[in-house]
Formats: structure tokens, sequence, C-alpha cells
């Protein structure tokens, strides 16, 4: 992980984290440089992406599938192998892929997000590999947990929609319900935050992952079709607006944040977490529904002052 030396990350109780311009950077610079925490391409992507490097894959079907869950496809042995070793174990994350599948056959939802990518993220940022397994601190999972995001109040529906996934999630891993899984600290440096991550903990999680992942694409760039979904520890700490001073720019499943324009120093530096080529409702639907925001950077406000939606709604 790389940080411009020009930006910083600032912390206020009123708005949470963001980044700011220390002196005046210029356009095209780097601003960050990042692995993932956790990266998954979608079942269904087009145009079919490598797995594990998102190479596109030019053979159909792939040469290199996984031969237990069959939804992991990989341009080489090499990819297959890597991937097996850092997140998708045989008992593990690919086991529990195969019982989702099974249990999408009889009506249960198992669609890529939310419920393979929770799998994921807690397979490659929280390194569990097998029923009965740990989680690990250190791996990335808390810091993936404690990231900025909206929590529905108790007793709603959409808490109770995301506590079933939630315990969903752990039948699918063949954990207890009742107990979670339980989490160990190998370095003995630091007390883990929670012993065991139970319904509670992967509802909060699940909540972070929703409100804190981002858009990947493939490797050659040859489509702007989403490909794949990924979640950055320090790339989340950058704001969104609908008129963007940086860019987010993946390459392979690493993240590299570019500006877009000249900032001044002390000015905030931001990001779109939507196409920016949308129109202000399709804006708004996207931020509202996966963000739980509504815009209101200057952009936002102009349109929706000529557009009069507001009134209209």
């Amino acid at each position: 992980m790389s940080w411009h030396e020009g930006v910083r990350v600032v912390f206020e109780d009123a708005r949470g984290r963001y980044v700011e311009a220390l002196r005046d950077i210029e356009s095209g610079e780097v601003l960050l440089s990042e692995k993932c925490a956790a990266a998954m391409v979608y079942q269904n992507a087009d145009p079919p992406c490598c797995s594990f490097c998102l190479r596109f894959l030019e053979k159909d079907p792939p040469e290199f599938r996984c031969n237990g869950c069959k939804l992991e496809c990989y341009c080489s042995t090499a990819c297959k192998d890597e991937a097996r070793r850092l997140y998708h174990s045989s008992d593990g994350e690919c086991a529990a892929f195969e019982a989702g599948i099974e249990a999408e056959a009889i009506g249960f939802e198992f669609g890529d997000v939310p419920e393979r990518f929770l799998l994921r993220v807690l397979s490659q940022a929280g390194g569990w590999r097998t029923p009965g397994g740990p989680l690990v601190v250190g791996a990335g999972i808390d810091r993936v947990r404690m990231l900025q995001a909206h929590v529905p109040a108790p007793d709603t529906e959409e808490r109770g929609r995301l506590a079933g996934i939630s315990r969903n999630t752990l039948r699918l891993m063949d954990e207890s319900v009742e107990d979670g899984v339980r989490v160990v600290d190998p370095s003995g440096d630091e007390p883990a935050t929670t012993s065991r991550y139970g319904e509670a903990e992967l509802t909060q999680l699940l909540c972070s992952v929703n409100c804190n992942a981002h858009t990947l694409y493939a490797n050659d760039r040859s489509s702007l079709a989403p490909v794949g979904i990924a979640v950055y520890l320090q790339g989340s700490a950058f704001n969104h607006s609908c008129i963007p001073s940086a860019e987010f720019c993946n390459v392979g499943t690493s993240l590299t944040v570019r500006s877009l324009r000249r900032v001044r120093a002390g000015e905030e530096i931001t990001v779109s977490y939507v196409p920016t080529t949308m129109n202000l409702k399709e804006r708004r639907r996207c931020l509202e529904g996966q963000y739980k925001f509504v815009c209101a950077c200057p952009r936002c406000v102009a349109e929706n002052v000529s557009s009069g939606l507001d009134d209209a709604r």
C-alpha cells in the first residue's frame, strides 16, 4: 500500500474519514496504490475473466475451472493454485459455494452479492479455511467490519433481511448459528475484538461491505461492464462526488487512485461511486440503494433545481 506524499487521510466526528490534498496536485498523479482486502469476479462476468487475476479468458468453456464449486474459472494452473492457497480452500470457501448452489436449487438466494461475496470476505480477509477453523485477527477482517457503514435499526425489515443472510452464511460454512465462528490472534500481540463472529458481527460486516465495495473491470479494459467487486481498506477513505477530482482504476484486483484534474492544497479529494454518465435520478437510485445517502454535491444541487425532481417526489 502506498499513499502519495501530498495527501492525507483526515478524520472528523461530524463527517468521518476523508482525503485531503496537502499541496497542489496535478492532473494524472497517482494518489494511492493498494492491494484489495477481498475481491471476487462475478459468476457470469462479461467479458469472462480469470477469477484470480482478471485476465480475459479466451477459451469457452474455460480451460481451468475449480473442480469443486465450478464457479471459479482461471487463466492458468498458477492462478488456480494461488487462489486455492490464499482463500479458495476445498473444505472452506469452495465447499460453502457448493452448499450455496445446492440451497439455491431449492429456493434459497445465493447471488454474487451479497451472499457469495460475504463468504469471500470471510475467507480472503478473514483467513477462514475450514468448518470449525477460526477467523484470524490481523488478516484484515476486523478492519473491514469497522469501516464506516449504514446499519439498519433493530427490528426493521432490512435489519431482519441482513440478519437472515448472516445466519444462512454460517450454515453454508457449516458453522454453528448459535455460536458463530471463533476468532484467534496467532501473534498473541493483541486481544481479539470478539471471541466469536456470530449473527451480529456478520451483519455489521455485511453492512460495511455493502457501503465500501467498489466495482472491478476487466484487465484489458475492453468493456466498461463491471466484472467483479472488491473492498479496499484505504481506498474506502475517499468520499463521493458526482464531479470527482480523482478516479478509481483497478489493475487486476489492485487499486490505483489517480487525480482527474488539478487539486488545490487543502481541498478534499473525491471519487465517484457511480458512473458520472448517469442522470440525476439514476445516480440517486444507485447511491441511496447501496450507500444509503443522498448526494448534495454542486452538480446534484444544480440538476435538482433545474429538473424539479424533489417537487416531483
